[in-house]
């Protein structure tokens, strides 16, 4: 009887482990999506980076135009 008894256990921990594996499986997939999902959204907002940091070199160099402007203007109001 014990035999029987010792068989069971033993087949017990077996289908435990296996669910724990799955589980692991399971949770170690769904985090593998997460981390893809990050590192797309990571890329995308380099993108966007690069879009408005093109922006701000160009409202740079429109503002060094105009201060140049403002200050050749006021040399002919000066006149």
């Amino acid at each position: 009887m014990m035999k029987g008894v010792e068989e069971q256990n033993v087949s017990m921990k077996i289908h435990g482990n296996a669910r724990k594996n799955s589980r692991s499986r399971d949770m170690l997939s769904t985090l593998e999506g997460w981390v893809t999902n990050i590192k797309e959204s990571i890329g995308g907002v380099k993108e966007t980076l690069k879009v408005i940091e093109g922006c701000t070199n160009e409202l740079d160099s429109l503002k060094e135009q105009l201060r140049i402007m403002w200050q050749r203007l006021s040399v002919l109001i000066e006149m």
